[in-house]
């Protein structure tokens, strides 16, 4: 049984000039699970000044264990080689160390001394420039921040005489941009061996900067079993972010965990049973069925990139499914798979409930075949709605660009080959030209209608359309009755515009608005393989959500394309 976490945390308070000498003495290092250093040198500025005025700078967060965590190189050379197990800093690298830079210069391990000089006569701390540098009342922090130093002696060197008026004041400044050394910091102590429970304990304590996930430890631990681990994992998440498809390394684990014969709780990787073999090999499946489902979701699904997915837990399916077929579908299992995937993107079906319905979804994977394989995944998908009953217009109502139909409609102009309005050129997900950036239009401008209708009207999707930047700069805020007279009319029917020209007027505006909903609707109805909605379709009776084990919840994600 677990002891209680106050039991297993310590917290102290200790002078700043502490931690920071154990980070030059190895007794402190940079789990690899930490990003690089990316402070800029005003950064480092502001924490000098934030401590020369008292203000707090925020905790410092260590993890004591007896597990084999494997380390980073510090951006700090480390010149003593501790002889007892280290401490891993989880958060705070970037604040311990800048301190470590300034407190000793030549540490900083590419070599390239970090200039930060006080000001004695302003109180400020300042990154100088080339003429700057010549002004001797602008001292080296450094210098000031060594044991032993005499401030008179530094004014003195800078040319101010002891019967300067301000030569007593300068030199209390001086001392006080000493005491940083001994400026108090607060330092948790977590001990653990338990990576679930350190992942629970840190994600909750680290409230700034970057929280560090389950998914985080889970990698760290991998790499500690698997020499080569760490190294693997990250170049093949550089090769999906090289092809738009960077994914998160939540989703990544939870398909490995499958693949390995787990669940979709990744955090079993790390079990007493998973050697270094044996994580090795489920990587390499998740690889594998990872570039098959990345191939599917661009080629069949016509979704350009990861960040078009309402959740990054969409690719798990298809791989799972793939990698099982070897990368064989029937004629048929295609497209009710595509089906399947925009289906889980249109009603957000991971927003909750993500690993239990990952698993279930691996069973039916193992379990079924054919028909009744994606007849099932395809119900769930769905939740609560009957699959037979199509998407209604009022379902587009109070709808905006945060909503997952609005990727849809994305994904459906982009694979239409929907034409730009005033280049007539197909919008083009990546263009290397900057003004073809495809960006989200309000088709009657906002300027124009913001003072009469609501909000939940101008802003919603059956008012929004995709341009490219320069044609949305040409339309500026000119109506569509207008501006839509120079367009053909087959470029607005690419993107669901009635085309009854009376409409576009602004006195038209609700109808307008009703008219291109329908349109809309159906649009989506195609995509989901519903029946068209008539105007006389009776909504049915909804299915039972099909029951999970166990509720977590998920991040949204924003919308895509820019908006105008």
């Amino acid at each position: 049984m677990r002891k209680p976490v106050g039991e297993s945390v310590k917290q102290s308070n200790e002078p700043v000039v502490s931690p920071v000498e154990d980070l030059l003495q190895g007794k402190i290092v940079i789990p690899s699970i930490q990003r690089d250093f990316v402070w800029m040198r005003t950064d480092v500025r502001d924490l000098f000044d934030s401590l020369y005025r008292g203000y707090p700078v925020g905790a410092l967060l260590l993890w004591e264990t007896n597990l084999e965590v494997p380390f980073r190189t510090a951006a700090v050379v480390q010149s003593v080689k501790s002889s007892r197990k280290p401490l891993y800093l989880l958060d705070g690298q970037q604040r311990l160390t800048s301190l470590a830079w300034v407190y000793r210069p030549e540490s900083k391990a590419d070599g390239r001394f970090i200039d930060l000089r006080f000001d004695v006569r302003t109180e400020e701390f300042v990154n100088p420039s080339a003429v700057q540098r010549k002004d001797p009342l602008l001292i080296p922090v450094s210098t000031i921040l060594q044991e032993g130093v005499q401030f008179y002696e530094l004014l003195m060197d800078a040319g101010v005489e002891m019967g300067h008026p301000d030569f007593r004041e300068w030199t209390k400044r001086l001392q006080r941009v000493n005491d940083i050394r001994k400026q108090q910091i607060v330092v948790i102590t977590y001990s653990s061996d338990d990576y679930e429970e350190v992942a629970e304990v840190f994600a909750r304590l680290n409230k700034g900067g970057r929280r560090l996930s389950k998914g985080d430890l889970v990698y760290s631990a991998i790499a500690a079993r698997w020499a080569e681990g760490l190294q693997t994992m990250d170049a093949f998440h550089d090769e999906l972010r090289d092809v738009g498809f960077g994914l998160d390394r939540e989703a990544v684990l939870r398909l490995m965990s499958l693949l390995a014969g787990t669940t979709a709780r990744h955090i079993k990787l790390i079990g007493s049973t998973m050697d270094g073999a044996a994580l090795k090999e489920a990587w390499q499946a998740t690889e594998t069925a990872l570039r098959l489902a990345v191939d599917f979701l661009r080629g069949e699904c016509g979704i350009p990139r990861s960040d078009v997915l309402t959740s990054p837990n969409v690719v798990v399916v298809p791989a799972l499914l793939l990698h099982h077929r070897q990368g064989k579908l029937q004629p048929e299992e295609s497209g009710l798979l595509r089906r399947w995937v925009y289906t889980a993107m249109a009603f957000s079906h991971y927003s909750l409930q993500v690993e239990g319905k990952l698993d279930a979804e691996a069973r039916l994977v193992k379990e079924r075949t054919g028909e009744h394989l994606f007849t099932e995944l395809i119900r769930r998908a769905f939740g609560p709605r009957s699959v037979d009953s199509p998407i209604h217009p009022r379902d587009l109502e109070q709808k905006y660009s945060t909503h997952p139909f609005f990727r849809l409609f994305y994904i459906a102009a982009l694979e239409m080959r929907a034409k730009d309005w005033a280049t007539n050129t197909a919008i083009n997900d990546r263009p290397v030209n900057s003004r073809a950036k495809i960006e989200f239009h309000h088709v009657f401008p906002q300027a124009r209608v913001q003072s009469t209708f609501p909000k939940e009207e101008w802003n919603s999707l059956a008012n929004l359309a995709f341009v490219t930047g320069r044609t949305n700069k040409v339309i500026s805020s000119r109506l569509p009755a207008e501006y839509m007279a120079g367009i053909a009319p087959e470029r607005l029917a690419e993107q669901w515009i009635p085309d009854d020209p009376e409409l576009r007027s602004l006195d038209r505006f609700p109808e307008f608005l009703a008219a291109r909903r329908h349109l809309m609707a159906n649009a989506l109805n195609r995509l989901l393989g519903l029946p068209d909605y008539t105007g006389q379709t009776v909504r049915q009776e909804t299915d039972e959500p099909p029951a999970d084990e166990e509720v977590i919840a998920e991040e949204k994600h924003t919308p895509t394309p820019t908006r105008s």
